[in-house]
């Protein structure tokens, strides 16, 4: 299938008005509820997500159907989106996503100076996520820490100024002696529409010493080009330099878990591991995703799953790092 094809079905898919098979989110099979006030509760459920893959061939593409809710593995909304698609799809169960939290650390969860891409970093009221770029900004000369929202400015809980430890509190960090940033601005995580980044910036301390090359990797400059990607890398404060490739990009209705609920996300990128192991894990939130084929940067790292994908390990969700650019006015790399 041509790749506007596939871009065109999956919009009428989706909606407003959704052909048999499409999925909204309050279509989704009813869950257990936690006990919670009303207010935190969303209308956001797990589902079916939907995106574009590559097919066998260059330029061949087919309609990623990915599946949050084990009700719908075997249901009849998955065939009639296969149908629709002349059977031209990729169907995998993906399971419920979630930002990735905390998780037991590498060498990476350490404290170093000059600050690096790929520790451990956090908002002093969290636990802890990874520094994924040292960005320059529109209009500004000074270095800034680029990471998600809720690893940065805590689910839009922080407040500008908030001290940013490196490491993150859950690594040991402190207020009084690793604070190394500002948080400046952040992406709002919105319930009551779909969401396109989980990103956040932080201005570095002026007496705070950095160094923008990253582990194994060194300099990365520009941005990838998303349809030609393939393989990626990235380093992360929990798993480390890992490898990984991309199965499916423009992925919209993916339902991710945040403390406050579940959000919607749409236009996002799906990576898997290879030879069987995760490209992600909890604490690897924030790590700057690059194509390993042009050593240029990709995506911003913030979700992930511990079951589904090719290989039954789980999968990993991120931003296109163009979106995050364009809505915190970011300028490059540093």
């Amino acid at each position: 299938m041509r790749l506007d094809s596939v871009r065109e079905l999956k919009t009428e898919l989706i909606g407003p008005t959704p052909r048999p098979g499409g999925l909204l989110p309050q279509q989704a099979p009813p869950m257990g509820v936690i006990a919670q006030r009303m207010t935190d509760v969303g209308n956001v459920h797990p589902g079916i997500a939907l995106g574009v893959a590559r097919g066998d061939k260059a330029n061949d593409y087919r309609l990623a159907v990915r599946i949050q809710h084990r009700d719908l593995v075997e249901g009849s909304r998955v065939q009639a989106i296969a149908k629709a698609a002349k059977g031209e799809v990729d169907v995998r169960y993906v399971g419920v996503l979630s930002k990735q939290a905390t998780a037991p650390a590498t060498r990476y969860q350490r404290r170093i100076r000059p600050i690096q891409p790929g520790f451990s970093v956090g908002h002093f009221a969290i636990t802890a996520g990874t520094l994924g770029a040292i960005v320059r900004m529109h209009g500004g000369d000074r270095p800034r820490i680029l990471s998600n929202n809720h690893v940065l400015a805590d689910e839009n809980n922080g407040k500008i100024g908030d001290a940013i430890l490196q490491p993150g509190a859950y690594d040991g960090g402190t207020v009084e002696k690793d604070k190394v940033a500002a948080l400046e601005d952040y992406v709002q995580l919105d319930s009551n529409r779909a969401n396109v980044a989980d990103a956040a910036v932080a201005l570095i301390d002026d007496d705070v010493a950095f160094k923008p090359a990253f582990p194994r990797l060194g300099a990365i400059t520009g941005l990838a080009d998303l349809e030609a990607a393939e393989h990626v890398v990235k380093v992360g404060r929990t798993t480390g330099f890992t490898h990984g490739h991309i199965t499916a990009i423009e992925v919209d209705q993916v339902a991710v878990r945040y403390a406050a609920g579940l959000l919607r996300f749409d236009g996002q990128i799906e990576i898997s591991g290879v030879d069987g192991h995760p490209f992600s894990q909890g604490g690897d939130s924030g790590s700057l995703i690059i194509d390993s084929d042009s050593k240029s940067a990709l995506a911003l790292l913030f979700a992930g799953s511990d079951q589904g994908g090719p290989d039954g390990v789980g999968v990993t969700y991120a931003n296109p790092l163009s979106v995050v650019f364009q809505q915190l006015s970011i300028a490059g790399l540093w």
